[in-house]
């Protein structure tokens, strides 16, 4: 039970400013303001304040091509807490028109976030220095290549002193929830998450892929276990045979659990998860080719180079190409 706001005097409204990038996620916009809508609207108390900026001022277009109006350039002044909300294919030479108003926000000491692939920005700004931080799985291998200091976890938000990382999509609500629970209480949070058929809301702690991972153990845990394996052992791969000693099965077990669920032999499932790592490297940083090739088990570039364009239909210095990342190579 909420109180009964005519008998309460608030403070003033945490004001949020959220500044957009070009082709940032919808999603990730739409859940890091709709919660203090509703929070706003459940408590009958104007708790929140919004504003959304872009670097010029101008409307900014989603990935998914709808464009939302910006309240102006970014004011130092306002904020309690700025979110910069990233999309697809952020990178080094996109961010660097940021990094100057964020080092500001920064150096007045305000909260400041990235939400889906905020975080690179912020990241490349140096502003996730000595925080432990979170980004989209798909982003996750890439990010901790061009930032091997950082302290990264594949966990759906961190919130770390004033820096606040979330993983993307619908897990900027739950950071969200988190920072509404902390400032007005659980109850208020869970009303908030009940508005929008939100089971519950999702902590911290938990991991980006539970919804894959949880549909590989019900079909088999044994098989899960196998598949969890292969992503910890990307750069020098175990054989089929070694997979299943460790999840205490037979090859042949293992194989029957393979097709039945996934159509496919380890061995041939196992190079595809390694040639998709390979493909987010390829094209979100400037590795060179013959590293790409090392950090996903390949000790021949030429054998990594044909299987890659057996499965993509270029080569990787092709789609190196194609999606304008500086070659090192």
């Amino acid at each position: 039970m909420l109180p009964d706001p005519s008998h309460i005097d608030p403070p003033r409204a945490h004001r949020v400013a959220v500044i957009l990038v070009p082709e940032f996620s919808l999603m990730a916009f739409g859940c890091s303001t709709e919660p203090l809508r509703s929070a706003n609207r459940v408590s009958k108390r104007s708790l929140y304040e919004w504003r959304v900026y872009t670097l010029d001022g101008s409307p900014e277009r989603s990935s998914s091509g709808i464009e939302i109006a910006s309240d102006g350039v970014p004011d130092l002044n306002w904020p309690d807490t700025v979110l910069i909300c990233g999309g697809l294919d952020l990178n080094r030479s996109m961010c660097e028109p940021y990094h100057r108003v964020m080092h500001r926000y920064a150096n007045r000491g305000i909260r400041i976030g990235g939400v889906s692939t905020g975080g690179y920005l912020l990241a490349s700004a140096g502003l996730l220095d000595g925080y432990r931080c979170t980004l989209h799985w798909e982003y996750i291998g890439s990010f901790a290549e061009d930032f091997p200091s950082l302290d990264i976890t594949d966990q759906l938000f961190v919130i770390d002193r004033n820096r606040v990382t979330s993983s993307g999509g619908t897990a900027a609500m739950d950071m969200l929830l988190a920072i509404i629970a902390d400032e007005h209480g659980e109850d208020l949070a869970t009303l908030v998450a009940s508005q929008f058929i939100h089971e519950r809301a999702r902590t911290g702690s938990e991991h980006q892929r539970i919804a894959e991972d949880t549909l590989n153990a019900r079909q088999s845990q044994k098989m899960a276990d196998a598949i969890a394996l292969m992503r910890e052992h990307m750069e020098t791969p175990l054989t089929p045979r070694e997979l299943a000693e460790r999840v205490n099965l037979s090859l042949r077990q293992l194989e029957r659990l393979f097709r039945k669920y996934k159509g496919d032999t380890p061995q041939h499932y196992y190079l595809l998860q390694r040639l998709e790592q390979a493909h987010r490297y390829i094209i979100q940083t400037g590795m060179p080719l013959i590293e790409v090739a090392v950090a996903v088990g390949f000790v021949s570039q030429s054998h990594f180079t044909k299987c890659y364009r057996d499965q993509y239909g270029r080569t990787p210095l092709q789609n190196r190409r194609l999606h304008d990342q500086p070659l090192s190579d």
